[in-house]
């Protein structure tokens, strides 16, 4: 997606916006938001300070957008074994995979985008924090209806299930970024599929 952006001549300088968001995504991703440097990003993106400022108007700006296209991108790649597979259990060892696949890859930065670096942002920052309650809360319906569809559970049953998968799922992350190999991620992830499908709990059990 070709988009112009001003640079000091005067003249407009086409770009690939997704290119640049990839670009910053990486930065951000292996630095955090306040490790982060304009420095790094201009370099990293290939746009000057007069064009990132003029195309996403300064760094928050900036890191909004690559939120955006984290979650479009890994989501994506995600979320389809939730979409693809008729197995409910299958479909989240798939998830789960796809997730280690993210946050423990040799080319790439540990842990996520998400769950390292924007949720340490949320917490002073609220766009950010509703940007990722909003991601989190139509995650979390879409895994919802899977398990309906799928699994024949009921609505409160799916739910909390949906709730509990995705979190188990930022665990994965969150072990990543402290060093935890693909192995003991894959290990742990099977735990999880275990402790999800095949042991029974009472919800309405009292202490």
């Amino acid at each position: 997606m070709k988009q112009e952006s001003n640079n000091p001549s005067g003249r407009p300088r086409s770009f690939d916006r997704d290119e640049v968001l990839d670009a910053a995504v990486r930065v951000f991703w292996e630095k955090g938001y306040e490790g982060a440097s304009l420095g790094d990003l201009t370099d990293a993106i290939g746009l000057n300070r007069p064009s990132l400022y003029g195309a996403f108007k300064n760094k928050h700006g900036l890191f909004l957008e690559a939120l955006d296209r984290y979650t479009a991108v890994q989501g994506r790649a995600q979320s389809a074994p939730l979409r693809e597979e008729t197995d409910m259990e299958a479909a989240v060892r798939g998830f789960y995979r796809e997730i280690i696949r993210t946050v423990a890859s040799p080319d790439g930065p540990c842990g996520c985008l998400i769950a390292s670096v924007a949720t340490e942002v949320a917490a002073r920052d609220p766009v950010v924090r509703d940007k990722i309650a909003g991601n989190m809360q139509r995650s979390q319906a879409f895994l919802k209806e899977r398990l309906v569809t799928l699994g024949g559970s009921s609505d409160a049953d799916a739910d909390l299930a949906a709730a509990m998968i995705l979190t188990a799922g930022m665990s994965l992350a969150q072990r990543a970024r402290l060093g935890a190999t693909p192995q003991e991620l894959g290990h742990l992830a099977q735990g999880y599929v275990r402790r999800f499908f095949h042991t029974p709990f009472d919800l309405d059990q009292g202490d």
